[in-house]
Protein backbone atom coordinates (compact mmCIF):
# COMPACT_ATOMS: atom_id res chain seq x y z
CA UNK A 1 0.00 0.00 0.00
CA UNK A 2 1.35 3.43 -0.95
CA UNK A 3 1.62 5.83 1.93
CA UNK A 4 0.29 9.37 1.64
CA UNK A 5 2.71 12.22 1.13
CA UNK A 6 3.95 14.03 4.21
CA UNK A 7 1.69 16.83 5.23
CA UNK A 8 4.17 18.77 7.31
CA UNK A 9 7.86 19.35 7.81
CA UNK A 10 7.87 16.74 10.54
CA UNK A 11 6.59 14.01 8.24
CA UNK A 12 3.66 11.64 8.66
CA UNK A 13 2.53 11.01 12.23
CA UNK A 14 1.23 7.58 13.06
CA UNK A 15 -1.49 6.94 15.61
CA UNK A 16 0.28 6.04 18.87
CA UNK A 17 -0.41 2.92 20.90
CA UNK A 18 -0.70 3.55 24.68
CA UNK A 19 1.77 1.79 26.95
CA UNK A 20 1.59 2.12 30.73
CA UNK A 21 3.26 0.53 33.75
CA UNK A 22 6.69 0.28 35.27
CA UNK A 23 8.53 1.16 32.05
CA UNK A 24 6.63 4.44 31.82
CA UNK A 25 7.36 5.24 35.47
CA UNK A 26 11.06 4.47 35.05
CA UNK A 27 11.46 6.58 31.91
CA UNK A 28 9.47 9.38 33.49
CA UNK A 29 11.80 9.36 36.48
CA UNK A 30 14.89 9.34 34.24
CA UNK A 31 13.82 11.96 31.69
CA UNK A 32 10.77 13.74 33.01
CA UNK A 33 10.12 16.19 35.82
CA UNK A 34 9.60 13.60 38.54
CA UNK A 35 5.91 12.94 37.86
CA UNK A 36 4.48 9.72 36.49
CA UNK A 37 3.93 10.46 32.81
CA UNK A 38 1.78 8.70 30.27
CA UNK A 39 3.95 6.99 27.64
CA UNK A 40 3.29 6.66 23.92
CA UNK A 41 5.19 4.47 21.49
CA UNK A 42 5.33 5.89 17.96
CA UNK A 43 7.39 4.22 15.26
CA UNK A 44 8.91 1.94 17.89
CA UNK A 45 10.28 4.75 20.07
CA UNK A 46 8.87 6.07 23.39
CA UNK A 47 7.71 9.65 23.72
CA UNK A 48 5.73 11.38 26.46
CA UNK A 49 2.44 13.19 26.09
CA UNK A 50 2.82 15.37 29.18
CA UNK A 51 5.59 17.68 30.35
CA UNK A 52 9.22 16.66 29.87
CA UNK A 53 12.64 18.12 30.37
CA UNK A 54 13.12 20.24 27.19
CA UNK A 55 16.65 18.85 26.73
CA UNK A 56 15.21 15.39 26.18
CA UNK A 57 11.84 16.25 24.69
CA UNK A 58 13.37 17.88 21.59
CA UNK A 59 15.59 14.89 20.93
CA UNK A 60 12.85 12.35 21.59
CA UNK A 61 10.51 14.21 19.25
CA UNK A 62 13.14 14.37 16.48
CA UNK A 63 13.81 10.64 16.80
CA UNK A 64 10.08 9.90 16.86
CA UNK A 65 9.61 11.71 13.57
CA UNK A 66 12.66 10.03 12.07
CA UNK A 67 11.37 6.60 13.04
CA UNK A 68 7.89 7.46 11.74
CA UNK A 69 9.59 7.90 8.35
CA UNK A 70 10.92 4.32 8.68
CA UNK A 71 14.37 5.56 9.62
CA UNK A 72 15.12 2.46 11.66
CA UNK A 73 14.38 0.28 8.63
CA UNK A 74 16.77 2.37 6.52
CA UNK A 75 19.53 2.19 9.12
CA UNK A 76 19.18 -1.56 9.59
CA UNK A 77 19.11 -2.16 5.83
CA UNK A 78 22.32 -0.22 5.19
CA UNK A 79 24.02 -2.04 8.05
CA UNK A 80 22.78 -5.38 6.74
CA UNK A 81 24.14 -4.67 3.26
CA UNK A 82 27.58 -3.88 4.69
CA UNK A 83 27.72 -6.89 7.02
CA UNK A 84 26.38 -9.45 4.53
CA UNK A 85 28.56 -7.96 1.79
CA UNK A 86 31.56 -8.71 3.99
CA UNK A 87 30.25 -12.25 4.59
CA UNK A 88 29.92 -12.79 0.83
CA UNK A 89 33.52 -11.74 0.26
CA UNK A 90 34.71 -14.10 3.01
CA UNK A 91 32.79 -16.99 1.41
CA UNK A 92 34.38 -16.28 -1.96
CA UNK A 93 37.94 -15.77 -0.73
CA UNK A 94 37.78 -19.04 1.22
CA UNK A 95 36.74 -20.96 -1.91
CA UNK A 96 38.35 -19.23 -4.89
CA UNK A 97 42.10 -18.91 -5.26
CA UNK A 98 43.88 -15.63 -4.62
CA UNK A 99 44.63 -15.41 -8.33
CA UNK A 100 40.99 -15.82 -9.34
CA UNK A 101 39.81 -13.31 -6.77
CA UNK A 102 42.48 -10.93 -8.02
CA UNK A 103 40.98 -11.13 -11.52
CA UNK A 104 37.55 -10.36 -10.08
CA UNK A 105 38.82 -7.48 -7.94
CA UNK A 106 40.60 -5.92 -10.91
CA UNK A 107 37.53 -6.17 -13.17
CA UNK A 108 35.15 -4.96 -10.46
CA UNK A 109 37.38 -1.99 -9.69
CA UNK A 110 37.12 -0.90 -13.33
CA UNK A 111 33.36 -1.47 -13.55
CA UNK A 112 32.78 0.32 -10.23
CA UNK A 113 34.12 3.49 -11.84
CA UNK A 114 31.28 3.37 -14.36
CA UNK A 115 28.50 2.33 -11.94
CA UNK A 116 27.64 5.90 -10.81
CA UNK A 117 26.89 6.72 -14.47
CA UNK A 118 24.35 3.88 -14.88
CA UNK A 119 21.26 5.38 -16.46
CA UNK A 120 23.25 8.62 -16.74
CA UNK A 121 21.92 9.78 -13.39
CA UNK A 122 18.25 9.06 -14.15
CA UNK A 123 17.49 7.31 -10.87
CA UNK A 124 19.05 10.07 -8.74
CA UNK A 125 17.28 12.78 -10.71
CA UNK A 126 13.93 10.99 -10.47
CA UNK A 127 13.96 10.99 -6.66
CA UNK A 128 14.68 14.72 -6.60
CA UNK A 129 12.21 15.79 -9.29
CA UNK A 130 9.42 13.45 -8.15
CA UNK A 131 9.01 15.69 -5.11
CA UNK A 132 8.20 18.63 -7.38
CA UNK A 133 5.42 16.71 -9.18
CA UNK A 134 1.98 18.02 -8.24
CA UNK A 135 0.05 14.74 -8.61
CA UNK A 136 0.78 11.03 -8.15
CA UNK A 137 -0.08 10.38 -11.81
CA UNK A 138 2.56 12.91 -12.88
CA UNK A 139 5.07 11.30 -10.52
CA UNK A 140 4.40 7.84 -11.97
CA UNK A 141 4.70 9.12 -15.55
CA UNK A 142 8.03 10.71 -14.63
CA UNK A 143 9.15 7.35 -13.26
CA UNK A 144 8.12 5.52 -16.45
CA UNK A 145 10.05 7.93 -18.64
CA UNK A 146 13.10 7.92 -16.37
CA UNK A 147 13.01 4.11 -16.35
CA UNK A 148 12.80 3.89 -20.14
CA UNK A 149 15.62 6.30 -20.87
CA UNK A 150 17.73 5.25 -17.88
CA UNK A 151 17.49 1.56 -18.71
CA UNK A 152 18.39 2.31 -22.32
CA UNK A 153 21.45 4.24 -21.17
CA UNK A 154 22.46 1.47 -18.76
CA UNK A 155 22.22 -1.20 -21.47
CA UNK A 156 24.28 0.98 -23.80
CA UNK A 157 26.93 1.46 -21.10
CA UNK A 158 27.02 -2.29 -20.42
CA UNK A 159 27.48 -3.05 -24.14
CA UNK A 160 30.36 -0.57 -24.36
CA UNK A 161 32.09 -2.11 -21.32
CA UNK A 162 31.53 -5.64 -22.66
CA UNK A 163 32.93 -4.90 -26.11
CA UNK A 164 35.84 -2.88 -24.74
CA UNK A 165 36.79 -5.36 -21.98
CA UNK A 166 39.78 -6.88 -23.88
CA UNK A 167 41.34 -3.42 -24.27
CA UNK A 168 40.36 -2.16 -20.81
CA UNK A 169 41.80 -5.31 -19.19
CA UNK A 170 44.91 -5.44 -21.36
CA UNK A 171 47.21 -5.35 -18.30
CA UNK A 172 45.40 -8.33 -16.72
CA UNK A 173 43.89 -10.16 -19.71
CA UNK A 174 42.51 -13.02 -17.58
CA UNK A 175 40.05 -10.57 -15.98
CA UNK A 176 38.40 -9.68 -19.32
CA UNK A 177 35.98 -12.63 -19.18
CA UNK A 178 34.93 -11.62 -15.66
CA UNK A 179 34.46 -8.03 -16.74
CA UNK A 180 32.16 -9.08 -19.59
CA UNK A 181 29.79 -10.42 -16.94
CA UNK A 182 30.25 -7.61 -14.41
CA UNK A 183 29.55 -4.97 -17.06
CA UNK A 184 25.85 -5.85 -16.79
CA UNK A 185 25.75 -4.87 -13.14
CA UNK A 186 25.16 -1.35 -14.47
CA UNK A 187 21.76 -2.58 -15.71
CA UNK A 188 20.71 -4.66 -12.69
CA UNK A 189 21.86 -2.03 -10.17
CA UNK A 190 20.05 0.69 -12.09
CA UNK A 191 16.86 -1.35 -11.98
CA UNK A 192 17.17 -1.93 -8.22
CA UNK A 193 17.98 1.70 -7.43
CA UNK A 194 15.09 2.90 -9.59
CA UNK A 195 12.60 0.66 -7.76
CA UNK A 196 13.96 1.93 -4.45
CA UNK A 197 13.70 5.48 -5.76
CA UNK A 198 10.01 5.05 -6.56
CA UNK A 199 9.36 3.70 -3.07
CA UNK A 200 11.10 6.69 -1.50
CA UNK A 201 9.24 9.10 -3.78
CA UNK A 202 5.99 7.58 -2.49
CA UNK A 203 7.15 8.05 1.13
CA UNK A 204 7.61 4.30 1.53
CA UNK A 205 11.12 4.05 2.96
CA UNK A 206 10.27 0.65 4.46
CA UNK A 207 9.89 -0.92 1.02
CA UNK A 208 13.14 0.69 -0.13
CA UNK A 209 14.91 -0.80 2.89
CA UNK A 210 13.35 -4.22 2.27
CA UNK A 211 14.77 -4.21 -1.26
CA UNK A 212 18.25 -3.67 0.19
CA UNK A 213 17.87 -6.43 2.78
CA UNK A 214 16.59 -8.85 0.12
CA UNK A 215 19.52 -7.94 -2.12
CA UNK A 216 22.03 -8.56 0.69
CA UNK A 217 20.56 -11.99 1.49
CA UNK A 218 20.49 -13.01 -2.18
CA UNK A 219 24.06 -11.78 -2.55
CA UNK A 220 25.31 -14.08 0.21
CA UNK A 221 23.35 -17.07 -1.10
CA UNK A 222 24.43 -16.35 -4.67
CA UNK A 223 28.06 -15.96 -3.65
CA UNK A 224 28.10 -19.29 -1.84
CA UNK A 225 26.36 -21.22 -4.61
CA UNK A 226 27.92 -19.36 -7.54
CA UNK A 227 31.54 -19.72 -6.51
CA UNK A 228 31.10 -23.46 -5.83
CA UNK A 229 29.38 -24.14 -9.15
CA UNK A 230 31.12 -21.71 -11.47
CA UNK A 231 34.21 -20.44 -9.72
CA UNK A 232 34.87 -16.71 -9.81
CA UNK A 233 32.63 -16.30 -12.85
CA UNK A 234 29.78 -17.89 -10.90
CA UNK A 235 30.31 -15.27 -8.21
CA UNK A 236 30.35 -12.50 -10.83
CA UNK A 237 27.04 -13.81 -12.20
CA UNK A 238 25.56 -13.71 -8.69
CA UNK A 239 26.71 -10.10 -8.32
CA UNK A 240 24.86 -9.22 -11.53
CA UNK A 241 21.63 -11.14 -10.86
CA UNK A 242 21.11 -10.36 -7.16
CA UNK A 243 20.03 -6.69 -7.56
CA UNK A 244 17.60 -7.55 -10.35
CA UNK A 245 16.01 -10.48 -8.54
CA UNK A 246 15.75 -8.53 -5.28
CA UNK A 247 13.89 -5.67 -6.95
CA UNK A 248 11.42 -7.62 -9.13
CA UNK A 249 8.77 -8.46 -6.48
CA UNK A 250 8.87 -4.97 -5.00
CA UNK A 251 8.75 -3.43 -8.46
CA UNK A 252 5.57 -5.40 -9.14
CA UNK A 253 4.12 -4.26 -5.82
CA UNK A 254 4.80 -0.60 -6.62
CA UNK A 255 3.77 -0.81 -10.27
CA UNK A 256 7.28 0.03 -11.45
CA UNK A 257 7.40 -2.39 -14.39
CA UNK A 258 6.05 0.00 -17.02
CA UNK A 259 8.28 2.38 -18.96
CA UNK A 260 8.06 4.90 -21.77
CA UNK A 261 10.37 7.15 -23.76
CA UNK A 262 8.55 10.47 -23.63
CA UNK A 263 10.50 13.71 -23.27
CA UNK A 264 11.67 14.18 -19.70
CA UNK A 265 12.26 17.90 -20.20
CA UNK A 266 8.49 18.39 -20.48
CA UNK A 267 7.93 17.11 -16.95
CA UNK A 268 11.21 18.04 -15.28
CA UNK A 269 13.37 20.77 -16.85
CA UNK A 270 17.00 20.26 -15.84
CA UNK A 271 16.50 16.52 -15.20
CA UNK A 272 19.58 15.28 -17.06
CA UNK A 273 21.82 18.08 -15.86
CA UNK A 274 20.97 17.24 -12.25
CA UNK A 275 21.45 13.51 -12.83
CA UNK A 276 24.85 13.85 -14.45
CA UNK A 277 26.10 16.25 -11.77
CA UNK A 278 24.97 13.77 -9.11
CA UNK A 279 26.74 10.90 -10.88
CA UNK A 280 29.93 12.91 -11.29
CA UNK A 281 29.75 13.98 -7.66
CA UNK A 282 29.55 10.32 -6.60
CA UNK A 283 32.66 9.49 -8.63
CA UNK A 284 34.55 12.42 -7.10
CA UNK A 285 33.47 11.39 -3.60
CA UNK A 286 34.86 7.89 -4.23
CA UNK A 287 38.04 9.49 -5.50
CA UNK A 288 38.36 11.45 -2.25
CA UNK A 289 38.43 8.22 -0.21
CA UNK A 290 41.03 6.69 -2.56
CA UNK A 291 43.45 9.58 -3.13
CA UNK A 292 45.37 8.97 0.10
CA UNK A 293 46.06 5.30 -0.69
CA UNK A 294 47.07 6.16 -4.25
CA UNK A 295 49.56 8.81 -3.09
CA UNK A 296 50.93 6.63 -0.29
CA UNK A 297 51.81 4.08 -2.96
CA UNK A 298 53.41 6.77 -5.11
CA UNK A 299 55.24 8.84 -2.49
CA UNK A 300 55.86 6.62 0.52
CA UNK A 301 55.61 2.88 0.79
CA UNK A 302 57.99 1.00 3.05
CA UNK A 303 56.22 -2.29 2.39
CA UNK A 304 52.84 -3.64 1.36
CA UNK A 305 52.03 -4.54 4.97
CA UNK A 306 52.23 -0.88 5.99
CA UNK A 307 49.61 -0.01 3.39
CA UNK A 308 47.44 -2.88 4.64
CA UNK A 309 47.64 -1.49 8.19
CA UNK A 310 46.48 1.90 6.91
CA UNK A 311 43.57 0.43 4.94
CA UNK A 312 42.38 -1.65 7.90
CA UNK A 313 42.61 1.43 10.14
CA UNK A 314 40.18 3.10 7.69
CA UNK A 315 37.67 0.23 7.62
CA UNK A 316 35.86 0.79 10.91
CA UNK A 317 35.69 4.62 10.70
CA UNK A 318 34.17 4.23 7.22
CA UNK A 319 31.72 1.62 8.53
CA UNK A 320 30.37 4.12 11.08
CA UNK A 321 29.28 6.38 8.20
CA UNK A 322 26.20 4.16 7.93
CA UNK A 323 24.59 6.33 10.65
CA UNK A 324 24.54 9.70 8.81
CA UNK A 325 24.08 7.97 5.45
CA UNK A 326 20.92 6.23 6.68
CA UNK A 327 19.52 9.49 8.05
CA UNK A 328 20.29 11.29 4.79
CA UNK A 329 18.64 8.57 2.69
CA UNK A 330 15.59 8.49 4.95
CA UNK A 331 15.05 12.24 4.86
CA UNK A 332 16.05 13.01 1.26
CA UNK A 333 12.49 13.27 -0.06
CA UNK A 334 11.36 15.18 3.01
CA UNK A 335 14.19 17.69 2.62
CA UNK A 336 13.66 18.02 -1.14
CA UNK A 337 10.05 19.01 -0.49
CA UNK A 338 11.29 21.86 1.75
CA UNK A 339 13.94 23.19 -0.65
CA UNK A 340 12.43 26.69 -0.59
CA UNK A 341 11.77 26.88 3.17
CA UNK A 342 14.90 28.39 4.67
CA UNK A 343 13.67 28.33 8.26
CA UNK A 344 12.76 24.65 7.99
CA UNK A 345 16.20 23.81 6.55
CA UNK A 346 17.97 25.29 9.56
CA UNK A 347 15.48 23.73 11.99
CA UNK A 348 16.09 20.32 10.46
CA UNK A 349 19.88 20.67 10.68
CA UNK A 350 19.72 21.87 14.27
CA UNK A 351 17.53 18.91 15.19
CA UNK A 352 19.97 16.55 13.47
CA UNK A 353 22.97 17.94 15.33
CA UNK A 354 21.17 17.93 18.68
CA UNK A 355 20.08 14.31 18.23
CA UNK A 356 22.35 12.34 15.92
CA UNK A 357 25.32 14.55 16.73
CA UNK A 358 25.35 13.15 20.27
CA UNK A 359 24.74 9.62 19.01
CA UNK A 360 27.64 9.89 16.55
CA UNK A 361 29.99 11.35 19.16
CA UNK A 362 29.15 8.53 21.57
CA UNK A 363 29.57 5.77 18.95
CA UNK A 364 32.87 7.15 17.66
CA UNK A 365 34.12 7.63 21.22
CA UNK A 366 33.39 4.00 22.07
CA UNK A 367 35.09 2.84 18.87
CA UNK A 368 38.16 4.99 19.63
CA UNK A 369 38.35 3.53 23.14
CA UNK A 370 38.08 -0.02 21.81
CA UNK A 371 40.41 0.52 18.83
CA UNK A 372 43.25 -1.73 20.12
CA UNK A 373 40.91 -4.70 20.55
CA UNK A 374 39.00 -4.07 17.32
CA UNK A 375 42.19 -4.01 15.25
CA UNK A 376 43.50 -7.17 16.96
CA UNK A 377 40.61 -9.02 15.31
CA UNK A 378 42.30 -8.54 11.94
CA UNK A 379 45.65 -9.78 13.23
CA UNK A 380 48.43 -8.74 15.66
CA UNK A 381 50.22 -6.57 13.09
CA UNK A 382 47.13 -4.41 12.54
CA UNK A 383 47.19 -3.21 16.16
CA UNK A 384 49.96 -0.84 15.02
CA UNK A 385 47.23 1.23 13.35
CA UNK A 386 45.57 2.38 16.60
CA UNK A 387 46.93 5.92 16.29
CA UNK A 388 45.92 6.11 12.63
CA UNK A 389 42.43 4.84 13.39
CA UNK A 390 41.86 7.37 16.17
CA UNK A 391 42.94 10.26 13.94
CA UNK A 392 40.57 9.03 11.24
CA UNK A 393 37.77 8.72 13.82
CA UNK A 394 38.22 12.40 14.69
CA UNK A 395 37.82 13.15 10.99
CA UNK A 396 34.82 10.83 10.80
CA UNK A 397 33.06 12.97 13.39
CA UNK A 398 33.28 15.78 10.84
CA UNK A 399 31.78 13.43 8.25
CA UNK A 400 28.96 12.52 10.63
CA UNK A 401 28.15 16.11 11.60
CA UNK A 402 28.85 18.00 8.37
CA UNK A 403 30.19 16.27 5.26
CA UNK A 404 27.58 13.52 4.79
CA UNK A 405 24.38 15.24 6.00
CA UNK A 406 25.14 18.56 4.31
CA UNK A 407 26.39 17.03 1.06
CA UNK A 408 23.18 15.03 0.76
CA UNK A 409 21.14 18.05 1.81
CA UNK A 410 22.63 20.09 -1.04
CA UNK A 411 21.53 17.40 -3.50
CA UNK A 412 18.05 17.35 -1.97
CA UNK A 413 17.86 21.12 -2.34
CA UNK A 414 18.60 20.79 -6.06
CA UNK A 415 22.21 22.02 -5.83
CA UNK A 416 23.91 18.96 -7.32
CA UNK A 417 26.08 21.22 -9.49
CA UNK A 418 27.37 22.99 -6.38
CA UNK A 419 28.16 19.60 -4.87
CA UNK A 420 30.17 18.65 -7.95
CA UNK A 421 32.34 21.76 -7.82
CA UNK A 422 32.78 21.37 -4.06
CA UNK A 423 33.90 17.75 -4.54
CA UNK A 424 36.40 18.80 -7.20
CA UNK A 425 37.88 21.41 -4.86
CA UNK A 426 38.02 18.99 -1.92
CA UNK A 427 39.68 16.25 -4.00
CA UNK A 428 42.36 18.63 -5.30
CA UNK A 429 43.08 20.08 -1.84
CA UNK A 430 43.24 16.59 -0.31
CA UNK A 431 45.69 15.48 -3.01
CA UNK A 432 47.90 18.53 -2.46
CA UNK A 433 47.76 18.04 1.30
CA UNK A 434 48.76 14.40 1.03
CA UNK A 435 51.62 15.30 -1.31
CA UNK A 436 52.81 17.76 1.34
CA UNK A 437 52.49 15.58 4.48
CA UNK A 438 53.08 12.01 3.29
CA UNK A 439 56.81 12.39 2.41
CA UNK A 440 57.45 13.83 5.89
CA UNK A 441 55.08 11.86 8.14
CA UNK A 442 54.16 8.82 6.07
CA UNK A 443 50.89 7.10 6.99
CA UNK A 444 50.13 9.51 9.83
CA UNK A 445 50.49 12.45 7.45
CA UNK A 446 47.88 10.93 5.14
CA UNK A 447 45.54 10.25 8.06
CA UNK A 448 45.86 13.82 9.35
CA UNK A 449 45.08 15.33 5.95
CA UNK A 450 42.08 13.07 5.39
CA UNK A 451 40.72 13.84 8.85
CA UNK A 452 41.13 17.57 8.30
CA UNK A 453 39.50 17.40 4.88
CA UNK A 454 36.42 15.58 6.20
CA UNK A 455 35.86 18.57 8.47
CA UNK A 456 36.87 21.07 5.78
CA UNK A 457 34.58 19.63 3.12
CA UNK A 458 31.73 19.64 5.62
CA UNK A 459 32.29 23.29 6.45
CA UNK A 460 32.34 24.08 2.73
CA UNK A 461 28.98 22.33 2.31
CA UNK A 462 27.62 24.24 5.30
CA UNK A 463 28.60 27.49 3.62
CA UNK A 464 26.87 26.41 0.40
CA UNK A 465 23.67 25.54 2.29
CA UNK A 466 23.79 28.99 3.89
CA UNK A 467 24.21 30.52 0.42
CA UNK A 468 21.20 28.55 -0.85
CA UNK A 469 19.04 29.81 2.01
CA UNK A 470 20.24 33.36 1.50
CA UNK A 471 19.23 33.25 -2.18
CA UNK A 472 15.67 32.17 -1.36
CA UNK A 473 13.00 34.85 -1.81
CA UNK A 474 11.94 36.37 1.49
Amino acid sequence: MVRPAESSAAGPVEAPSRVEGRLGKLLAWLWGDGRVLRLDVVGGFPTFVQSMNPFWSDRIEYLRRFLARDGLWMMVSLGTVKVLGFVAVVLVTRTASETEYGWYAYAMGLVATAVPFMGFGAYQAFVRFSVLATHTTERLELHRRATGWGLTGSVGLAIILTVASPWICADVPESASVMRLLAWVTVSMFWMEHVKGLARALNDNKTSAQVDVTFAVLMVLGAGVGVHLGGIQGYALAVVLSPFLAAVPFGMKLGALRMSWGRLSELAPGFWSYGMHTALGAVLAKGFYAVDVFLIGRLWLEDAEALAVYRVAWLIPLATHVIPSAVAATDFVRNASKHDHGQDIWAYLLGYWKTFGWISAFVLGVVAWGAPWLLEVFGPRYAEGVGLMRVLLVGSLGAHLLRIPLGNLLSALGRANWNTWANIAVLLIAALGCMWRIPELGLMGAAQIMAAMMWGSGLLSLGLVALHVRQLPH
